[in-house]
């Protein structure tokens, strides 16, 4: 498995990957602004999850011969399941920032990480199920 780290396809999948998570970041920040951080974290999920569909399917998945609406319902699959693990650690580490008394910027922290933490193996859920060929 860890062949497949080592590969172009995976270098364009981290590039793709940060730019879709900052947008993801920044729209958490700019939508905390008129919601809760809680919600603000769910609704930049979605937003940065179509960033990064359009972007994959352009730059890293390119080939894949699979119909766009298959891919879109196998993206969308594979990054509901992700939903708790960005949300939950989000709000895990905001919390525990704000005991260990960390005050400078621990929402953005805590989110920063959250949006990191899947990103080898959503790389290999992509490969092999979500924009597999057929």
């Amino acid at each position: 498995m860890i062949r497949y780290f080592f590969t172009k396809q995976f270098i364009k999948f981290v590039f793709v990957g940060i730019l879709a998570a900052g947008i993801h970041w920044l729209a958490r920040i700019v939508l905390s602004n008129w919601m809760s951080f809680s919600l603000a974290v769910i609704s930049a999920y979605a937003f940065g999850l179509f960033i990064a569909f359009i972007l994959n399917i352009y730059f890293v998945f390119h080939q894949s011969r699979k119909t766009r609406r298959k891919q879109a319902r196998d993206f969308i699959y594979v990054n509901i399941a992700f939903i708790p693990v960005v949300w939950g650690t989000s709000i895990y580490l905001e919390r525990l920032f704000r005991t260990l008394r960390v005050t400078d910027y621990p929402q953005e922290a805590a989110h920063a990480i959250a949006v990191i933490l899947p990103a080898f193996i959503t790389f290999l859920i992509y490969k092999f199920f979500a924009f597999k060929d057929i």
